[in-house]
């Protein structure tokens, strides 16, 4: 008998744990934090030849690309390596944004075309910077921060 009161006890805590980790998870949702590309437009127009400069980057290097008239990017390169065959991702952290993270993948096809997908994110910020491509002409467009995951 004590035993089965000391296992309704022990359920009941852990009830109690589940229930307070869910409230917890649901009020973090609710906070608002800061945005840090309020000021650009939903989508924007990408200069290709720019993206050039950071993919031929090296490890180590600071540089400075204009990949539009209202977006420059300054920082230092993390990284320039390739991951797996036809996959060379690049990690640029940006200074003149906070020190937000910048991610550009270049993958090679088997059929030798060139696919390019990047992301600027900052995991204080609530927006994120997406960089795709369509039609042969690359875009940014504005994400909230909620569909990514950042480390």
């Amino acid at each position: 008998m004590k035993h089965q009161y000391f296992l309704y006890f022990l359920l009941g805590i852990a009830a109690s744990n589940i229930t307070f980790a869910q409230e917890q998870l649901s009020k973090d949702r609710l906070v608002q934090r800061p945005l840090l590309f309020s000021d650009f437009p939903t989508k924007l127009n990408v200069n290709k030849g720019e993206l050039g400069k950071i993919i031929h980057a090296k490890q180590s290097e600071n540089i400075t690309i204009q990949l539009n008239s209202k977006l420059v990017l300054s920082g230092h390169v993390l990284d320039n390596i390739y991951s797996s065959a036809g996959v060379q991702n690049i990690n640029m952290r940006l200074s003149n944004y906070g020190n937000a993270l910048f991610h550009l993948s270049v993958i090679t096809k088997s059929d030798n075309k060139i696919k390019i997908i990047g992301r600027i994110v900052h995991p204080n910020h609530g927006d994120a910077l997406i960089i795709s491509e369509e039609n042969g002409s690359f875009f940014i467009t504005k994400q909230k921060m909620e569909f990514f995951m950042v480390e």
